[in-house]
């Protein structure tokens, strides 16, 4: 492994029959134990793929749940950084779903915020979902099966998210507060209620929202 800049890369992976160098830019710590777990992920999971691969951020970011070697190379990531028996124990400590929990546990595996979260929303008993939202509208998602139908990729925030408030009003909410759930929940009652907090990434024009049923 080896540190060099990468135009229009992240990481990349230059294979030589069994053996590899893994060249990564100038990242921050969380993101460059990422960056060196996916491409030995492509090292260990596609042995017979020989080739120069330039991973971009968004490969990086992929959803590790889709089929694709990216996706692939993140799911053998998540395993080797957050192993689930480990990460498990650390999310049955967690009382209710709340950014400082999440954050708490980043800090624990020296994972960046957004793919400990992906990992909490897989390991939760909570109803509970991961939206990244960018310019008003979702750019994925992440949720439990019995969290209900999510609000997609693509499509813009609901008025009564707090995720809009920050895109229409530049407003952040401290704390969680309760929203109508088809604000994210596009089949849901009318009358009923979900949990969102946010958290804004303004260096990557994002937000995360974490939104969950409050226990009856």
């Amino acid at each position: 492994m080896r540190a060099a800049p990468t135009r229009g890369a992240r990481a990349n992976l230059l294979r030589m029959g069994d053996r590899a160098i893994i060249s990564v830019d100038d990242l921050p710590t969380d993101q460059r134990r990422w960056a060196i777990a996916h491409e030995l992920g492509h090292f260990e999971v596609h042995p017979d793929v020989s080739y120069l691969g330039f991973c971009t951020g968004e490969d990086l970011r992929a959803d590790y749940h889709r089929s694709g070697r990216e996706p692939e190379a993140n799911a053998f990531a998540a395993e080797l950084l957050m192993p689930e028996a480990l990460f498990q124990r650390a999310v049955d400590k967690v009382e209710k779903p709340a950014w400082r929990e999440v954050q708490a546990i980043a800090a624990g595996f020296q994972v960046s915020l957004t793919a400990t979260a992906h990992r909490f929303i897989e390991l939760s008993w909570e109803r509970v979902a991961l939206f990244i939202s960018q310019e008003g509208k979702v750019v994925s998602n992440r949720g439990r099966r019995d969290f209900g139908t999510r609000l997609k990729k693509s499509e813009p925030l609901h008025s009564d998210s707090l995720a809009h408030d920050y895109f229409a009003k530049k407003k952040v909410w401290p704390g969680a507060q309760h929203v109508s759930a088809q604000a994210w929940s596009p089949t849901a009652r009318d009358s009923d209620e979900v949990m969102e907090e946010v958290f804004v990434m303004e260096a990557y024009g994002s937000v995360l929202s974490l939104v969950w049923w409050p226990a009856r």
